[in-house]
């Protein structure tokens, strides 16, 4: 897999990298393309700005390799004055910014922003370090990131505007808009048969957790592709019965409500939900985000050091994550979520419709005294009297974290561009949010609903051992192509006499696959073993990839 591969795996004594760079020791940096900026004396001694709350702002907006400030346009409305018991929000985000300029100043991160909006209002926007790592062009308000699986509530509110203008109901099967049996068949009947808008953003359909994600990002395959294949595999579960997630599921309702609307989903998206919205930095596709002037670089810390990675495309599960957002972006959307569906004054989507995307639907467990739910592209945690509206999202490479306190017409939104240690600052620092806000009453962000869009094992790097037992047969007995109807075709090419290259489906980017014992190779890039059988005339019949023995595949593969 080029994205990772080629990026970041050190194996076998081999060094396969293309960018290595490390990220610089506190560059200082200054962005004077936000409007209404003023400019603040600098520290020639600390290249990092005082943190600066001003009580009589409606937003605190310190770039971390910036000497400016930046004041919010909602700057001057009429506002009620506050309660005696109302928090005080300014010292609250005056913590929590010193909060996380310590936590981002630690970290190998390079470029991360954060928002908060409390009672309609953006009390906080932050942004932090640079798009890519080595270089100096600052993240700024209007920077999109990818956002990962953030993007499955924007699925189900476009799918409530649709049952606004009932053009949908929840209820609607996906039978209903793939009716053909060669476009869309499970295994089981009843699955096959009533799933709905429901159970296909709660991820109740009974497949098995996280099934199709290999076709898309290593394979891969488009979504229709894709829904083809889940036809080759057993569910994990009494259909409605319990929670699995599944983005090729999330994907699927995200598809059948283009089709109700007589367009594409990345339209429906721009229709519904950016433009009235007024997102007009953020992008629903893989090409407009690397074509996007002003888009973060992706990047992941491997043993201390930070790589750029080239990003990832999640087109073929784009209704389940492709989105790309500003944090300028996200307020607007925070705005609209804690405010019943109103932006601006306008009713973009009923209160009702949006109430139903927030409904528990599947018990996810429960975690020492957090009870988790999942909704409608959205996660619900009842903890220490409170409920959340919660979600996150990753690409492996980027992060991003959304928490609501409905209750208290507080949100946030933390956005970073590195993947694992992304997740684990994104996660902190909306935790450490609601936790200012609520007298430090204990949320547990661990448990928050969302994942990386794929298995991601590149923590550290293992070396294997060298071979002890040489190849039987010529290393030409075991290049060809193998065959399941799960997964369609992967072909081995020769290399030299001990290496070979796996290519997988419609991916043109080789698996580099090394010799490791008799008639068993690894997966350099995944540390995953390979392993040649059945032979006839010295020639192999059957090949098992312990990488794709995952997600209810079982990983073998017959010559074709």
């Amino acid at each position: 897999m080029k994205n990772i591969g080629t990026g970041v795996m050190i194996v076998a004594a081999v060094f396969l990298a293309v960018v290595l760079v490390i990220l610089p020791h506190n560059p200082l940096l200054s962005d004077n393309n936000t409007p209404e900026s003023i400019e603040t004396s600098s520290n020639e001694s600390n290249p990092y700005p005082e943190n600066v709350v001003n009580p009589n702002s409606n937003i605190l907006n310190i770039n971390a390799y910036s000497l400016n400030i930046f004041i919010s346009q909602n700057k001057g409305q009429d506002k009620q004055p506050p309660s005696p018991d109302s928090p005080n929000i300014a010292k609250i985000v005056g913590l929590f910014n010193s909060y996380v300029e310590n936590l981002f100043k630690n970290s190998l991160i390079p470029g991360a922003a954060v928002v908060v909006v409390y009672k309609d209002q953006i009390v906080y926007m932050k942004t932090l370090g640079v798009k890519k790592v080595g270089e100096f062009d600052p993240i700024d308000v209007d920077t999109i990131f990818q956002i990962g699986s953030c993007t499955k509530a924007f699925t189900s509110t476009a799918i409530g505007a649709l049952v606004d203008e009932g053009l949908m109901t929840w209820e609607d099967t996906a039978q209903q808009y793939f009716s053909d049996p060669n476009e869309f068949t499970l295994q089981d009947p009843v699955a096959t048969q009533q799933a709905n808008m429901k159970d296909l953003l709660s991820h109740r359909t009974g497949m098995h957790e996280n099934a199709g994600n290999e076709h898309i990002m290593d394979f891969g395959y488009d979504f229709m592709e894709t829904l083809y294949r889940m036809r080759f595999i057993e569910s994990q579960n009494v259909f409605r019965t319990k929670f699995a997630y599944n983005n090729i599921m999330v994907s699927f309702a995200g598809h059948s409500s283009a089709r109700a609307a007589s367009t594409t989903w990345p339209q429906l998206i721009k229709e519904k939900i950016f433009q009235p919205l007024k997102m007009d930095s953020s992008v629903a596709t893989y090409q407009e985000y690397v074509n996007s002037p002003n888009h973060s670089g992706t990047h992941i810390i491997i043993d201390g050091v930070t790589y750029y990675v080239d990003p990832l495309n999640l087109d073929g599960m784009a209704p389940a994550g492709s989105l790309s957002c500003s944090i300028k972006d996200m307020s607007n959307w925070l705005r609209f979520q804690l405010n019943e569906g109103v932006f601006n004054g306008q009713q973009v989507v009923s209160s009702q419709s949006l109430a139903e995307t927030h409904t528990p639907l599947i018990y996810i467990g429960t975690e020492s005294d957090t009870e988790l739910w999942y909704a409608l592209g959205w996660g619900v945690m009842y903890t220490q009297g409170q409920t959340f509206i919660v979600h996150a999202g990753s690409t492996r490479l980027s992060a991003t974290q959304v928490r609501l306190l409905p209750s208290e017409d507080l949100g946030v939104v933390v956005m970073a561009n590195e993947g694992p240690e992304g997740s684990k600052f994104c996660e902190l620092v909306a935790h450490e949010l609601m936790s200012i806000y609520l007298k430090n009453q204990p949320v547990d962000p661990s448990v928050i609903p969302g994942e990386d869009m794929g298995e991601l094992q590149l923590e550290s790097t293992t070396v294997q051992p060298p071979a002890t037992i040489p190849l039987p047969y010529p290393i030409d007995n075991y290049v060809g192509t193998y065959y399941s109807d799960y997964y369609g075709n992967i072909k081995f090419e020769k290399v030299d006499d001990i290496n070979l290259n796996l290519y997988a489906g419609n991916n043109s980017d080789p698996y580099p696959v090394t010799h490791l014992n008799d008639s068993i190779f690894v997966d350099v890039y995944h540390q995953k073993n390979i392993t040649f059988s059945n032979f006839e005339n010295n020639i192999p019949q059957e090949v098992h990839t312990d990488r794709w023995d995952v997600n209810g595949g079982n990983g073998t593969f017959n010559r074709v």
